[in-house]
């Protein structure tokens, strides 16, 4: 399977050509600050108004005949949204290949392969049994993170790592955080910079209502928590190259009400969390530009309500406003169908029906965002096993060339859970060894990589 290789190579050779032959400037989308609409490729021309003000009238009782008018030029409609390959006509495995958005954010995401979270590591939190806060990189996923396991994830291409942090455990009063924690994690980031991979950094599982706790009531805290804690992250991570980028938030919730799951735009409770959200991504945004360096146009991504794709491509969504030209990345999660992915009780067979319900939740991010110049990544995805390897080896499959199809990066879960039972166990997302970068499941790291030169 080679897909997504052979789409990108294609995208990149025909993006050199049109730098070449193309002498206009297509008009860019996204990064204006401004709520996402539907659009089409041209838009309304808009004729001149003259100045219509009555002259004095002129007595010519015999006027000469008019001559005949010259034919008007054809107005030239306004230069459609550019794409670096329109490839509409091309299908894979009955799937049509989606144009790629000829701008500088598509540049930037097309260098993206195989995506992994490290997860369970830097995100444990409220491990109240724990003496030294540095033991909670270890707490949930049972080993620190070594190059060793960086270095396999290079070799069996993946070249995206995200970067999982709680950092409510390691503040003070004021929210400064821990000076010791924060170095360990930027020794992990800067490793994996160093190995020419993409790294994000967010704030994990912090939503809480002491930190940070999407509705208005808890809006002030929730703004100083967002704004305190950025302000740290973004000044020591300054001057690293734009191969960084930060996520505001993880899964802003309504935690531990009954809406803390599912998105409903006519709950007005859940309307008001989704305000109070769209407050926080600007200061989110606001903040991280405000430190200067490399962070005045560094990538910065943001998500809807609990990174649900329904809630992100709905109209409560819109982007912050941003000083920066197309440099916000919108941020979902897909656990599809969940009763496949993420229920320990459900089922186990991975066919047409779960194909297709993940391949909306792509062609919905495509329509809303991709085709409008914003770029999208699906930040964790994922399947436990339940000893089911060659379903799991279509899914990963069957998501690999989804995000090749619309140009969606895509990272999994890994929390350093094998399931080597024989039976169901839950949670059971990990694929390579934590401690030694031993690779533990060679088919599924094959599924989601084999598209990638190695």
């Amino acid at each position: 399977m080679k897909f997504r290789r052979i789409a990108i190579i294609m995208a990149l050779t025909l993006a050199l050509t049109a730098c070449v032959s193309n002498t206009g400037t297509a008009p860019q989308g996204g990064g204006t600050g401004t709520e996402v609409a539907d659009q089409t490729q041209s838009q309304e021309v808009v004729t001149d108004v003259s100045d219509n003000t009555a002259a004095e009238p002129v007595s010519d009782p015999e006027p000469e005949p008019e001559p005949e008018p010259e034919p008007l030029p054809e107005p030239e409609d306004p230069a459609p949204f550019e794409f670096i390959t329109d490839c509409g006509t091309t299908t894979l495995n009955g799937y049509t290949v989606k144009p790629i958005p000829d701008n500088e954010a598509f540049e930037y995401i097309l260098g993206m392969n195989g995506g992994m979270n490290l997860g369970n590591a830097f995100d444990a939190s409220d491990c109240t049994w724990l003496s030294n806060e540095m033991d909670y990189e270890s707490a949930w996923c049972g080993a620190k993170t070594t190059t060793a396991y960086i270095d396999s994830l290079c070799r069996e291409g993946y070249n995206v790592l995200r970067v999982p942090v709680s950092w409510h455990n390691h503040v003070d009063s004021e929210f400064n955080i821990s000076e010791e924690w924060l170095a360990r994690v930027g020794e992990v980031v800067d490793y994996a910079l160093s190995k020419d991979m993409y790294v994000i950094i967010n704030i994990h599982h912090d939503v809480d209502k002491k930190y940070f706790y999407p509705d208005s009531e808890h809006l002030d805290n929730t703004l100083k928590y967002t704004e305190t804690i950025w302000r740290q992250l973004a000044y020591y991570f300054r001057d690293r190259s734009d191969k960084l980028i930060f996520e505001c938030i993880n899964e802003p919730r309504l935690k531990g009400t009954n809406n803390e799951w599912w998105f409903s735009s006519e709950n007005d409770t859940v309307l008001d969390a989704y305000d109070a959200l769209m407050r926080a991504n600007q200061r989110f945004v606001d903040t991280v530009r405000d430190t200067g360096g490399n962070n005045a146009d560094r990538y910065l991504m943001v998500c809807g309500y609990c990174h649900i794709p329904s809630s992100t491509v709905s109209e409560n969504f819109s982007l912050p406003y941003d000083t920066a030209d197309n440099k916000i990345i919108v941020s979902v999660h897909s656990y599809r169908p969940y009763e496949f992915a993420g229920d320990v009780s459900g089922t186990s067979s991975f066919g047409d029906k779960e194909e297709r319900e993940n391949k909306q939740v792509f062609s919905s991010l495509y329509d809303r965002f991709v085709a409008n110049g914003i770029p999208v990544i699906i930040g964790e995805y994922g399947c436990i096993d339940k000893c089911n390897p060659i379903d799991r080896v279509n899914y990963y499959e069957f998501m690999g060339e989804c995000s090749a199809l619309y140009t969606i990066p895509i990272i999994a879960w890994d929390n350093n859970v094998v399931n080597n039972t024989g039976s169901v166990l839950s949670e059971s997302f990990g694929f390579i060894d934590r401690a030694t970068g031993n690779v533990v499941h060679q088919d599924l790291v094959d599924a989601m990589t084999d598209d990638y030169v190695k």
